[in-house]
């Protein structure tokens, strides 16, 4: 006879973060327009590939935090190292 399993054997998922670079290469990705920069939609689109459940509201505190001659932009450079540092600390995990 064969045995019986009691407690069926579930595989556990693993949960992979984007590191600072992947996260970087995905908001370089959506300046659309190449301008250096991104708006509120472009960094709104952003959270949204990342899976937001609140990608407008992500990209509006990103865009309070991290915008800092405020502008309404977020330059490449130390602005977007600022966003990259606050979309790590929110914890997006790969797909």
């Amino acid at each position: 006879m064969g045995r019986q399993v009691l407690f069926p054997i579930q595989p556990k998922s693993v949960e992979i973060f984007y590191n600072q670079e992947q996260l970087k290469n995905i908001f370089e990705k959506h300046d659309t327009n190449k301008d250096g920069k991104l708006s509120m939609k472009e960094l709104k689109s952003a959270f949204q590939e990342l899976q937001s459940h609140f990608p407008r509201f992500r990209a509006e505190v990103a865009m309070r935090k991290c915008d800092k001659n405020n502008d309404g932009y977020i330059e490449f450079g130390k602005e977007l190292d600022a966003v990259v540092a606050y979309a790590k600390e929110c914890g997006y995990t790969i797909a």
